[in-house]
């Protein structure tokens, strides 16, 4: 007898679904930001220069008709950032528009590169944090970003260094640690503060070869070589040139033993002056992303990262700080560096909060991300979209008289040859360039020569002599706080001199003087003898007499 089979199927398996990968949005909201923040640089190229863009920009016309650096212009800084600023006047024109128009290239280009490197080190969400809390701080008048200060071009080599740093890491080419040590190097040659970041990759070089490839001593030593090879190779070469050209003991003086003494110029009360305004200034603007940097600061110890990355994540932010707080000057450009840094805790911070509220879609730390950053140009609109260029100038350096710069060197430039020289009493190079005149002194600033140090009369002295040599066509004496800075103690001999010499070679053909509502007026001819000028803040233009022209 047959038994009845058992008919009962089992029961069906669910058949699961395949989780579709969520699409990852980081690059289009990187070019979302770097469009905004580029429209926004855009608009305001024309923004006057300010003395230190002045001195880039004359230093930069001179390389472009083959003057050596340090013959005719001296400097404490090294001749990078003027080089950038002879590449952008070589392609977009000799104009502080031209200038400006190469940051808006520059400022993306630097965004791109971030997120590129820390996309390699991180992930996307941690590129695109970093990038795009730099691009949209960067600009902001909080720290004068619209102008083209070295820390912006510091920024930009050393975002590429860290790609090139990112790319070995990842891929092990023996080039790459090559172009990172370049890029490192071509970083301290726009600030020398850099040094703290070449030390920076150098460790966290040396801590990858040793913990995570376990690479034998002579390996890491090669490595190590190259990445110092590349480091030295743009100084050497700028060495070279100096050396060639004669002019090593002008550039020693400047970049080497004035330099040490300028950093070592403390004055307490001044160093707390200069922290607090920076940084409220910066503070009352973006408080909410610090707040996030600190936050981020605290959760990276809980975060998931590797050992190493959160090295990376400590370091790098204390390279920024030394880089900022290199000889305790404060100033609000300063602070630039250290963007970078921000962007990247805010971005860990961000990420860390949204996995323990367990927030399922990946997307969401981009939103978040994406309205902080329009909540801070919403909030600085005015600044990026209503005022002028010459308005927001006036608004970030008050009392400084920048856009009337332009005016008096236009005057000049109209009443005197190509081969005529100009000479300024005070710190305003940028008469100089927008000019388009040599300076009849290598002292383009006053400052170093009414400082504490030790050269301070020999370079008034020198001053002297070359202004007296060159016979300039023309004078500008400002009677301006901010363009002298002089400090108590120093010597007097440079204005006593003048006292003596002006009166005796210059008659006065413009007076510039500064209202207590916070205008400037330019009197000009006739006019000028109806002028009363503030003692407090005022300019002179002299024409050298004919009879003295000899």
């Amino acid at each position: 007898m047959n038994k009845k089979k058992n008919l009962k199927q089992p029961p069906k398996k669910a058949v699961s679904q395949p989780v579709k990968p969520q699409r990852d949005y980081s690059i289009f909201l990187l070019w979302v930001v770097i469009g905004i923040v580029s429209i926004i640089r855009y608009r305001l190229i024309s923004i006057p220069f300010e003395r230190d863009e002045g001195e880039y920009g004359y230093i930069g016309n001179l390389l472009l008709h083959g003057v050596a650096p340090y013959k005719d212009a001296y400097s404490m800084k090294l001749p990078g950032t003027s080089f950038m600023y002879a590449i952008f006047m070589l392609f977009f024109g000799h104009t502080n528009s031209g200038v400006h128009l190469g940051m808006v290239f520059i400022n993306a280009a630097t965004m791109y590169f971030l997120f590129s490197a820390f996309k390699k080190i991180f992930h996307s969400f941690i590129g695109l944090a970093t990038a795009t809390i730099y691009g949209s701080m960067a600009i902001s008048w909080a720290y004068f970003g619209v102008f083209a200060h070295a820390t912006h071009f510091i920024c930009f080599y050393s975002s590429i260094a860290l790609l090139f740093l990112a790319d070995y890491m990842k891929s092990g080419k023996m080039l790459k640690v090559f172009l990172c040590g370049l890029m490192f190097g071509m970083a301290f040659l726009m600030k020398q503060q850099a040094i703290f970041l070449i030390l920076f990759g150098g460790l966290i070089l040396f801590l990858h070869l040793k913990t995570e490839k376990n690479q034998s001593w002579r390996e890491v030593v090669k490595n190590l070589f190259l990445f110092g090879a590349g480091i030295v190779i743009p100084y050497f070469v700028v060495l070279l040139i100096i050396l060639l050209t004669g002019q090593f003991s002008i550039f020693w003086l400047w970049t080497v033993d004035y330099a040490s003494k300028y950093e070592s110029i403390k004055d307490m009360a001044l160093i707390t002056t200069q922290f607090s305004a920076s940084f409220i200034r910066g503070w009352n603007t973006f408080y909410y992303i610090i707040l996030a940097a600190l936050g981020g600061m605290v959760v990276l110890l809980w975060s998931s990262y590797s050992r190493l990355q959160k090295i990376f994540v400590i370091t790098y932010l204390i390279a920024n700080l030394c880089i900022l707080s290199s000889g305790f000057y404060f100033r609000p450009h300063y602070f630039i560096v250290t963007l970078p840094a921000i962007g990247l805790l805010s971005g860990i911070f961000i990420e860390f909060i949204c996995k323990k509220i367990r927030l399922k879609s990946s997307n969401i730390p981009l939103l978040i991300l994406f309205a902080i950053i329009l909540y801070g140009l919403y909030d600085n609109r005015k600044e990026y979209f209503t005022y002028t260029p010459r308005a927001l100038c006036d608004m970030i350096y008050a009392a400084n008289p920048f856009d009337e710069t332009q005016e008096i060197a236009k005057y000049i430039k109209e009443d005197t040859k190509d081969t005529d020289k100009i000479a300024i009493l005070g710190s305003e190079p940028e008469i100089c360039f927008y000019a388009d005149r040599r300076s009849a002194t290598g002292y383009l600033y006053t400052y170093p020569l009414v400082e504490k140090q030790p050269y301070n009369e020999m370079m008034q002295e020198q001053m002297i002599k070359e202004i007296e040599k060159n016979t300039p066509a023309y004078l500008v004496y400002f009677n301006n706080k901010f363009s002298w800075g002089a400090q108590p103690g120093t010597p007097t001999t440079l204005l006593d001199w003048a006292n003596k010499y002006i009166p005796a070679h210059y008659t006065q053909v413009g007076i510039g003087d500064y209202f207590s509502n916070g205008t400037w007026q330019t009197f000009w001819g006739d006019d000028i003898k109806n002028a009363i000028p503030n003692p407090q803040s005022s300019f002179i233009v002299l024409k050298r007499n004919p009879a003295a022209r000899s």
